[in-house]
């Protein structure tokens, strides 16, 4: 009987919160700040595909179901939207060769980010320069 009490002390903060505590996060963040996380709930038939700038706008947040496949090498294959994806440990490797981590500090060299977030920034000297009146010059 007090075994079922601990686990039923464990499972009201899962009820509480929603299925979030167990989801798997894979983060990748780019040389210019920008960032693109894919999260995944074992139980889920679904991942969430966000990405974002440096400044904190979310560009985009969506639902994509997901399929999982066999394992080949040591790889779990999924398919996110439509997109093929392996899984291996703490790392998510894309299609393209793009590779997401669990760790927040992840960091794929080489590549700009997103276009987005580039335009959003003013380029450098793009802002007019305000002068102060009264102090001196």
């Amino acid at each position: 009987m007090k075994g079922m009490k601990g686990v039923i002390w464990l499972a009201i903060p899962v009820v509480l919160a929603g299925c979030d505590l167990v989801q798997d996060r894979y983060r990748m963040e780019f040389r210019d700040g920008s960032w693109r996380e894919i999260a995944i709930s074992p139980f889920s038939n679904e991942a969430r595909w966000r990405e974002g700038c440096a400044t904190g706008e979310i560009q985009v947040d969506m639902t994509l179901p997901l399929k999982r496949g066999k394992v080949v090498n040591g790889r779990e294959q999924l398919l996110i939207g439509g997109e093929l994806f392996e899984l291996e440990d703490a790392r998510l490797y894309r299609g393209n060769g793009m590779v997401l981590g669990q760790a927040p500090d992840h960091i794929q060299r080489g590549l700009k980010g997103l276009d987005v977030c580039r335009t959003l920034r003013p380029d450098r000297g793009a802002l007019p320069k305000l002068k102060g009146k009264g102090f001196g010059d």
